[in-house]
C-alpha cells in the first residue's frame, strides 16, 4: 500500500499534522502549480484528504499565485521590481507594448483562460497583463473561473490512477511504492500534452514535438555522441594520448574545442579580395571600446549594405545577427558583453565544408553541406502562425518561429511572398543542411589549398563560406569565407534530413579519428597536445559563461 514507505514526503507532511496538509498543499502551488496537484490526488487516493479539501487548497493557491504574478508585472513595469527574472518575461524592450494592450483589448480573456490549460504559456500572459496594466477585475474573475475547471479535473486525474495503482498493488506490500513515480509521471504527461490536444495550435505543436523526437536531427548532442565518446577512447589508448585531437590546430587553442576566437581565426587567413577565395570583410570590435566608436565602425560598414554582429567567442550561431539598422547595431552591442566580430553581409547559398591539411600539404575535403535558410511562403488566406504550423520543416522549429514573429502571428502574407524566417545558416535556427557531398571537385579543392596555402596552423575545421551558385562554387570562384571552425565543426552533411542515425553517427566517428590522427601528425613535428588541467579550466569557463541572445530586429 502507498503507506508502506513512511520516509517519503507525503507521509512526512501527514505524519506531522494531518491539519497542516492543506496548507501544504497551498504553499506547494507557489513552487508548482501541476505538481502540486498532482501530489494532492495521490493524498486522496490514499484516503489522506478529502478531494474537496485537496482541490480548495490547491485552487486557492493556483489563484493567489496567479495574482502575485500579476502584481509582479505591474511593479516591474513601474521599475518597482528589477529582478531579471521577471524582466527577461516581459513584453521585450524592444516590442512596444501598445501591441499587448490591443491583443488584451480584444482577446484577453481568452488568452487567460486558455493559459490555464496550456503550461508553459501562463507566466508571461500573467506578467505581460500586470505590465501594461490590464485591469485586475476582470483578470481575476477569469483566472478565478479557469481554476475552478482546472484544478479538479487535475486532481482528479491524479487520484484516479492512484486507486487503481493502489488496488493493484495491494498484494505486494512494501513495493507499492512503486504506484508513487508512476502516477506522478502520468499525471505530468496529463497537465503537460492533453491540454494541447484540445486546439488545432496545440496538435500542431505536438506534431511538432513528436517529429523532433523522431529525428534524430534535433536530438541533443549528449544524446547523439556515446559512440563519439566510445571512439576518443578506443584512440586515446590506441595513440598512448588522451587528448590528440587538440593538436590538429596547433594555430587555435585547444584545437577549436571550444571559446576559441573567431577573430584570431580570421586573422590567419589570407584576405585578398581579388582571389577566387577571400574572408568576408571584417572588423574586430572590443568590449573596452567606447560604444560610440564601435557604433562608428557599424555605421561606415552599413553604408555598404548589410552587416552581421556576432560574438567573437561564439557556439551554435548564439548570438549572431544580421543588422540594417544602427538602432539595431546599438541595441546588440549594448546587449552583448564580449567582445564581437562586425562583418560584412554576403549574399549567395551557404555551404559547410570539412577540411583536412593532410601530411604532404595538400588538402581534403571529407564533408560539405548545403544550408538552405527557412522560408513560408504566402497565400494570402493564412496567417504566419498558420503558414508557421502547417510547413513540414518549419513545425519542429515552430516555438522558435513563432517567438521571433510574436508581433507579427496575425499578419497575413499576400500569395506568392516569401517570408524568409532566418538569414543564418545555422540548423538550431531552422536552416535545413542537405548533403552536397557531389559538388566536390578538383577545381573546388585547388582553390581551399592555396587559399590555405599561407595559413600556418590551420589544419583541420569546417569552413562557413557563401558562393554565388552551386556551379561558382564548384568551380572554386568567388567564395568568401565566413568564419573557420576548429575541431568542432562537424561534417553538417549528416544532419541532412532523412539521413539513417547509424550513417550519421559513424561518419560523426570518422570524422574525429581524422581529427586525432591530424593531432599525431602535428604531436610528431614538436606540437603539443592540450593537458588535462587546461582542458577542466576550459570546461569550467564554457559552464560559466552566459548565454547571450541577440536582440531582433524592430517589427
Amino acid at each position: 500500500m502507498f503507506g508502506a514507505v513512511p520516509s517519503s514526503l507525503m507521509d512526512g507532511v501527514v505524519d506531522l499534522a494531518p491539519a497542516f496538509l492543506p496548507v501544504a498543499l497551498f504553499f506547494a502551488t507557489f513552487a508548482s502549480e501541476d505538481l502540486a496537484c498532482i501530489w494532492a490526488g495521490l493524498l486522496v487516493a490514499r484516503g489522506d484528504a478529502s478531494f474537496l479539501e485537496a482541490t480548495a487548497a490547491c485552487g486557492a493557491g493556483i489563484f493567489v499565485g496567479d495574482l502575485g504574478l500579476y502584481l509582479l508585472g505591474r511593479l516591474a513595469a513601474r521599475g518597482l521590481v528589477r529582478w531579471a527574472w521577471v524582466r527577461n518575461r516581459l513584453p521585450s524592450a524592444d516590442r512596444s507594448a501598445t501591441g499587448w494592450r490591443q491583443r488584451f483589448e480584444r482577446h484577453g480573456a481568452k488568452y487567460l483562460f486558455a493559459s490555464r490549460f496550456l503550461p508553459g504559456s501562463r507566466l508571461p500572459l500573467y506578467l505581460a497583463a500586470g505590465a501594461i496594466q490590464w485591469p485586475l477585475r476582470p483578470f481575476a474573475l477569469v483566472l478565478a473561473v479557469a481554476a475552478v475547471i482546472w484544478t479538479p479535473l487535475l486532481v482528479g486525474a491524479a487520484a484516479i490512477p492512484g486507486f487503481a495503482v493502489q488496488d493493484a498493488l495491494a498484494d505486494y506490500g512494501r513495493y507499492a511504492w512503486v504506484a508513487v513515480p508512476i502516477v506522478f509521471v502520468v499525471g505530468f504527461l496529463f497537465a503537460r500534452i492533453v491540454p494541447l490536444a484540445f486546439t488545432w495550435r496545440g496538435r500542431r505543436l505536438l506534431l511538432g514535438k513528436w517529429r523532433r523526437l523522431v529525428a534524430w536531427e534535433y536530438w541533443p548532442t549528449w544524446l547523439v555522441y556515446p559512440p563519439v565518446v566510445l571512439t576518443l577512447i578506443v584512440e586515446a589508448l590506441r595513440h598512448r594520448s588522451l587528448l590528440t585531437f587538440t593538436a590538429c590546430n596547433p594555430g587555435i587553442p585547444h584545437g577549436g574545442l571550444a571559446l576559441e576566437s573567431k577573430g584570431d581565426i580570421l586573422d590567419q587567413m589570407l584576405q585578398g579580395r581579388d582571389l577566387d577565395v577571400a574572408v568576408a570583410r571584417y572588423v574586430r570590435l572590443a568590449v573596452k571600446h567606447p560604444l560610440d566608436e564601435r557604433l562608428a565602425e557599424v555605421e561606415r560598414m552599413l553604408a555598404d549594405g548589410p552587416v552581421v554582429l556576432k560574438p567573437d567567442q561564439g557556439e551554435r550561431g548564439q548570438g549572431v545577427a544580421v543588422i540594417r539598422e544602427l538602432d539595431h547595431a546599438r541595441r546588440w552591442l549594448l546587449a552583448c558583453p564580449y567582445d564581437a566580430i562586425l562583418q560584412e553581409y554576403v549574399g549567395g547559398v551557404e555551404y559547410g565544408i570539412v577540411w583536412r591539411r593532410l601530411t604532404d600539404g595538400r588538402g581534403e575535403i571529407r564533408s560539405i553541406a548545403r544550408k538552405v535558410p527557412p522560408v513560408l511562403l504566402g497565400d494570402g488566406v493564412r496567417t504566419l502562425e498558420q503558414l508557421v504550423l502547417t510547413d513540414a520543416r518549419a513545425l519542429p522549429m515552430a516555438r522558435f518561429h513563432l517567438a521571433r514573429l510574436e508581433a507579427r502571428l496575425d499578419e497575413i502574407p499576400a500569395a506568392g511572398t516569401r517570408v524568409v524566417l532566418g538569414e543564418l545558416g545555422t540548423h538550431c535556427r531552422g536552416a535545413t543542411f542537405v548533403d552536397a557531398r557531389e559538388l566536390r571537385t578538383a577545381s573546388l579543392e585547388r582553390s581551399l589549398d592555396t587559399f590555405m596555402a599561407a595559413a600556418k596552423g590551420l589544419h583541420f575545421g569546417r569552413f562557413d563560406l557563401r558562393a554565388p551558385s552551386d556551379r561558382e562554387f564548384q568551380e572554386g570562384r568567388g567564395l568568401r569565407i565566413l568564419e573557420l571552425n576548429g575541431v568542432t565543426g562537424e561534417p553538417a552533411h549528416v544532419y541532412n534530413p532523412g539521413y539513417p542515425y547509424w550513417r550519421g553517427v559513424a561518419d560523426l566517428c570518422s570524422h574525429w579519428r581524422a581529427a586525432c590522427a591530424t593531432g599525431v601528425s602535428n604531436m610528431a613535428h614538436g606540437h603539443e597536445a592540450s593537458t588535462v588541467r587546461s582542458m577542466w579550466k576550459l570546461i569550467v569557463d564554457v559552464r560559466r559563461r552566459a548565454a547571450f541572445e541577440a536582440p531582433s530586429a524592430r517589427p
